[in-house]
């Protein structure tokens, strides 16, 4: 056992020691870098570590949590938490946590990014595709963040592990006038796979191509979803999965497992695989994760467990535990039998939408929502883009939009935005039929 496992261990002995009845501490050692950049130059680049352990402490159906920095203070902060347990009401809800021994797939995190101390070359890479594509005036910005960390976790339950998980993420917004931008990022869980020029090279062109927007109209369209936009949709799609936001009636899924909540061509699933910026080997309870289908074939599966929900909802826990609630760690959507470019060139009338931001549900458990395209909006008429846009609302009902996809592409693209689309996903370009669009007001 290392030295920090087994001083993860020693902060869930503690907790035992004082009455607890489970207590799960899980210590995260990350090495971060994030780099940002302006005016096509680079502003700051800054490096920080991270040494900090967190607690859940359960007494008597009592549930609490804190964090504990560099392990100091141990025994104060153990003995505060179980007094506050103590004072505390009963949560009917809770069901335990993941009991046993477990094995687990083995880490794949790459040591490139541990050691990676000057990223500049990446950005650099990142901004010069994009005044390529859009011309010597574009103007860029933006953020590359690195991450490598190692996770040991001691559950008194019986889980005791450790994992390594690492990740690096560009974004960058390319400006080619002041009111035509684009934006693309990339997203890898290993150096090697990480290409700043394919999202500098996407921003540029989608900032080239929306020059001159005109005020968009309101009405119904069929829309072209870019991967970027379609995955901030996924994220909403994610969170309303946690069995968790389906008890608390903010979902669109609630009382419909097995039921059809989406077009035929869509299967959805959770998959922290090697791949992505979510890679990981084990849950906030120290279960194995894996695949989970969420929507197969437009029929609701399952919900996202942990193992208090899991038993509440007379099943198993699918390793989704965080440790307040459960959550999606990356989602996939399979890829569909379309190429993109012919999804394009079948579009009699239609728009193609490349990024949103401010998604805001007016019900959850109905799906009403409205989010704001942003960057490229474009007006497709026979497979060619015939008018940019701007000022344009889509404001329509998450389960519609599900109901309404027609198409997927076979491309895919792994995508996290911080500001919108998270958690990351596997997203296709994704065709809808009649999308309300609204003007802003």
């Amino acid at each position: 056992m290392s030295e920090m496992l087994a001083k993860t261990e020693s902060i869930m002995k503690k907790g035992k020691s004082l009455g607890a009845d489970e207590v799960i501490a899980k210590t995260t050692l990350g090495r971060y870098r994030q780099t940002r950049f302006s005016n096509n130059e680079i502003d700051i680049s800054v490096a920080w570590n991270v040494y900090v352990t967190n607690v859940m402490l359960i007494w008597k159906k009592r549930v609490v949590a804190t964090q504990i920095r560099n392990f100091q203070n141990i025994d104060a902060t153990m003995e505060q938490l179980f007094k506050l347990a103590k004072v505390l009401k009963e949560n009917p809800q809770y069901g335990g946590i993941a009991k046993g021994n477990f094995k687990y797939v083995t880490s794949m995190a790459d040591k490139a990014l541990r050691d990676l101390d000057d990223p500049s070359q990446y950005v650099k890479l990142a901004i010069n595709a994009a005044i390529e594509e859009a011309g010597p005036e574009t103007n860029t910005g933006g953020i590359l963040f690195t991450k490598f960390e190692e996770i040991f976790l001691a559950s008194s339950e019986g889980p005791t592990v450790q994992d390594t998980r690492s990740a690096i993420e560009l974004s960058i917004r390319a400006f080619s006038t002041i009111d035509a931008s684009g934006h693309g990022v990339e997203c890898s869980s290993a150096l090697k796979n990480f290409d700043p020029s394919k999202a500098g090279e996407k921003a540029g062109k989608i900032a080239r191509l929306a020059r001159n927007p005109k005020q968009g109209e309101a009405g119904k369209y069929d829309v072209i979803f870019d991967p970027l936009f379609w995955g901030s949709l996924l994220g909403s799609y994610a969170w309303m999965s946690s069995a968790f936001n389906v008890m608390i009636q903010m979902s669109i899924f609630a009382n419909k497992i097995d039921q059809k909540v989406a077009s035929n061509i869509v299967t959805l699933k959770d998959k922290p695989a090697a791949y992505s910026i979510a890679n990981r080997t084990f849950d906030d309870e120290g279960h194995p994760v894996g695949e989970t289908t969420i929507i197969d074939q437009g029929i609701l599966k399952t919900y996202l467990h942990n193992t208090s929900t899991a038993k509440l909802f007379k099943t198993k826990t699918t390793g989704n535990a965080g440790l307040v609630a459960p959550m999606a760690w990356n989602i996939e959507m399979d890829a569909g039998d379309v190429c993109r470019g012919d999804m394009f060139n079948d579009l009699k009338r239609g728009l193609y939408l490349t990024n949103t931001w401010y998604t805001r549900f007016q019900n959850y458990a109905t799906g009403d929502f409205s989010t704001l395209p942003r960057d490229g909006i474009f007006l497709i008429e026979n497979g060619e883009i015939q008018q940019s846009f701007k000022d344009i609302r889509l404001s329509d009902n998450a389960l519609k939009i599900l109901s309404n996809i027609a198409e997927v592409s076979k491309e895919r693209q792994h995508i996290h935005w911080w500001e919108d689309a998270d958690p990351p996903s596997l997203c296709p370009y994704v065709l809808v039929r009649d999308v309300q669009m609204t003007k802003p007001t």
